[in-house]
């Protein structure tokens, strides 16, 4: 059995990651394993070795974030995710309670939150920094969920953000490669997944509940 846990830091932000990388070298049960500035570099070392912990930032240039977690989830459905962001918008907060992250903390909070957040997943706790979890709260009553059997998947949220940005159905045929007909057919899926009335309606639904950024 290993004696530390070992954990893979992604964040573009050399100065971030370099704070991190402190803030971890006084927690004794852990030790960073990697720490890359692009997700690039992180899928080749996601691919190729498992972790106890991954620390990742959302805004990452070249790969989203929330692409990685996907990944990582793929590989290893229990695998413990922290996610460090800026971000407090209402479509991250829903994205991120979506995508079943261990662990939340915002960059403007005290560098104490990681601790917090890194000693909670170790011992199989959830964590979320208060500022987080304060948002999260408000925001619950705009959020409607829908049934874990009605989850949609990659290529209806393809369709999805597509149909968000005001795509006609023969433009997202031509963006995804497929029929007319097989984009109406994801359409009518979504809009009965969501419960929604029409393309708008289902545009809003996506949005309070994270699965897409408009704008």
């Amino acid at each position: 059995m290993k004696e530390k846990a070992e954990i893979l830091i992604v964040d573009d932000h050399a100065l971030i990651l370099e704070g991190l990388c402190k803030v971890l070298g006084r927690i004794p049960e852990v030790v960073v394993a990697n720490a890359v500035t692009t997700g690039r570099e992180a899928i080749a070392l996601i691919e190729e070795r498992d972790y106890d912990i991954y620390i990742i930032d959302i805004s990452i240039p070249d790969v989203s974030g929330f692409e990685l977690i996907d990944m990582i989830r793929e590989i290893n459905e229990d695998a413990r995710i922290i996610v460090n962001t800026m971000h407090d918008e209402i479509w991250y907060i829903n994205r991120l309670v979506r995508q079943g992250v261990n662990a939340v903390t915002l960059k403007i909070s005290d560098t104490i939150e990681i601790e917090k957040a890194i000693k909670s997943v170790l011992q199989g706790k959830a964590y979320t920094c208060p500022r987080f979890e304060s948002i999260r709260q408000k925001l619950n009553h705009a959020s409607c969920d829908i049934h874990p059997k009605d989850v949609p998947t990659r290529r209806e949220l393809e369709v999805l953000q597509a149909v968000s940005e005001g795509l006609s159905t023969a433009e997202i045929g031509l963006r995804l490669d497929i029929t007319e007909n097989t984009v109406e057919t994801f359409r009518r899926r979504l809009i009965q997944k969501f419960d929604a009335k029409n393309a708008i309606d289902l545009v809003v639904k996506a949005m309070a509940q994270g699965w897409i950024k408009v704008g």
